[in-house]
């Protein structure tokens, strides 16, 4: 009975345990609270901030009328009060209502990214949660919750952060991967041979795709032959880095820059590289994307510019590419939805699906996997095939910047996107900040990209894994490839190579039986067969 008690006692205490947020309940108005509103292209917004009778149950709380949104996802913010980390984990709550969804990050104190959800509003009150991990006596910690994903009211009330208990550890999914590889991973095969005929049987190439972005330069042959052999000792399939996307490969209108991307397409047929066509559309207000012909003027100039787009580029590269980023990143870049409609997003899927039945139509977004925004993505993948639009894969970017892989959460945003029933392609890998590159040691980076490909091979749905890049050279992060700046493999690169070519391979020697078949259970793909000395390249599917 006391056992019992105790528990009761310290499960109450984590429940009830004080709420650390100062001014969470925003009795004393706006303290502490503010908007953040930076952006080219600002959001249009009416805010009440601690105003009486806009909260939960009539109490003070905040109301804002967004107008407008503005032109970067991330850049309209509702700041909560800062505060002091204790402890290592929290919970943090609040209620809210609206419209949209909206993100939750988490800051350090030197303003990175610890920790990101994404929650769907209701239109109703509803409380909403999320746990995680902070620092520790290094100063006054703060929590944004961005509302570029929202249009008209939104409400917020009774914010609450609480220490947390530590999560419990539950590693046994990780510790099985190897043991999941071979039983969804493997297949038994048989090949025929003469009765007593010794039979060596040789993995070249998975047909599983682990591939790289490809960008290649003219004028230098020997840097790039270099460049070309690498990619090759640790790829076997491709995706252009940005050569395909449209304000690059045509920057004016009917002007096209070609050679870049015909590059990469070469490279893939010399090699029988598989490639992906990434991407049709891309929305993006960055990079002076949003100077680009294709988006000026009126929806319906912008929306036939599109639908011109995607039929005339998927009839012309027919066969090229396995499948499409039919439109990238629609959840954080809603500019041309805000400004044209989100029908285009169901129109740009249908359009590509009548201009090439064969090809693989791929959405694909960030943060929904390598952080925990994968809800809305959820949300917005189930609303379209619910309204049957050509959706037949989802791409996830898994751009962990300085996280640490946690092969727990990686299976469970996988699993729950895994619900329908699609493909799943890692699309871009790769670890390290936006403004630092990666940081660590080479080893600490070995050791977190063998536990990423090692996570994502060993889940069922996954069908594919593709890396932002190998090369320091040539990389968006600063140290962010296995390769150096200086063409020197580092341990991740070595590690990346021994998980294909020693841990997950098929290599054995057989004796064919009395009625001249080899059995043997093998990773599908391309092989070299040997019976009795005379070699031949064989595929097993």
């Amino acid at each position: 009975m006391k056992k019992v008690l105790s528990c009761l006692l310290v499960a109450s205490s984590a429940l009830f345990a004080a709420n650390i947020l100062p001014n969470g309940d925003l009795e004393k108005g706006s303290e502490g609270w503010s908007i953040w509103n930076q952006s080219k292209q600002p959001a249009v917004l009416e805010a009440q901030i601690g105003k009486k009778g806009v909260g939960f149950q009539k109490s003070k709380g905040v109301h804002l009328n967004i107008k407008k949104r503005p032109g970067t996802w991330s850049d309209l913010q509702l700041h909560l009060p800062k505060f002091q980390a204790d402890s290592a984990y929290y919970e943090l709550e609040f209620k809210a209502k609206g419209n949209g969804s909206v993100s939750v990050v988490v800051q350090d104190t030197n303003n990175r990214r610890t920790h990101s959800t994404a929650f769907v509003l209701s239109k109703d009150w509803k409380t909403y949660k999320t746990q995680f991990a902070t620092q520790k006596g290094f100063g006054k910690n703060n929590v944004q919750l961005q509302l570029g994903f929202i249009l008209g009211d939104v409400y917020f009330d009774d914010a609450a952060i609480r220490p947390a208990p530590a999560p419990k550890a539950d590693d046994s999914w990780y510790k099985n991967a190897e043991a999941r590889i071979d039983s969804i991973r493997k297949k038994n095969f048989e090949l025929g041979a003469k009765p007593g005929d010794s039979v060596k049987i040789e993995l070249l190439r998975h047909d599983f795709p682990f591939g790289t972005t490809l960008a290649f330069w003219p004028g230098n042959d020997s840097a790039e032959n270099w460049y070309k052999n690498t990619a090759k000792k640790y790829f076997w399939a491709g995706v252009p880095e940005y050569q395909f996307k449209w304000p690059e490969y045509e920057p004016k209108k009917g002007e096209f820059k070609k050679e870049p991307l015909q590059m990469v397409i070469d490279f893939a047929k010399e090699n029988d590289w598989e490639l992906r066509g990434h991407a049709l559309i891309w929305g993006i207000q960055r990079y002076n994307y949003d100077k680009h012909w294709s988006i000026q003027g009126s929806c319906k100039d912008i929306r036939k510019r599109i639908q011109n787009r995607i039929e005339r580029d998927m009839k012309a590269f027919q066969g090229t590419f396995a499948d499409y980023d039919v439109w990238n990143e629609p959840f954080h870049e809603p500019f041309l939805f805000d400004k044209c409609g989100w029908d285009l997003l169901d129109s740009s899927f249908v359009w590509a699906h009548r201009a090439d039945p064969t090809a693989k139509l791929y959405i694909n977004d960030f943060d929904v996997v390598a952080f925990g925004e994968t809800e809305v993505y959820y949300e917005m993948i189930r609303g379209l095939l619910e309204r049957k639009i050509p959706v037949q894969g989802i791409g996830v970017q898994c751009h962990f910047l300085y996280m640490h892989v946690e092969p727990e959460l990686i299976r469970k945003r996988l699993d729950r996107l895994a619900e329908f029933g699609l493909p799943i392609k890692i699309t871009e890998f790769d670890i390290g900040d936006e403004f630092k590159g990666f940081e660590g040691s080479e080893e600490e980076q070995a050791k977190e990209m063998e536990t990423f490909v090692r996570a994502t091979f060993s889940h069922p749905a996954v069908s594919g894994i593709m890396f932002w890049g190998f090369w320091d050279g040539k990389h968006w992060l600063n140290r962010g490839g296995i390769i150096d700046k200086n063409g020197r493999e580092k341990p991740a690169a070595k590690k990346i190579y021994d998980l294909w070519h020693k841990d997950w391979t098929t290599n054995l020697v057989a004796v064919a039986d009395s009625n001249g078949k080899v059995s043997f259970r093998g990773f599908p793909g391309k092989y070299r067969v040997t019976i009795n000395g005379k070699e031949e390249i064989r595929e097993f599917h």
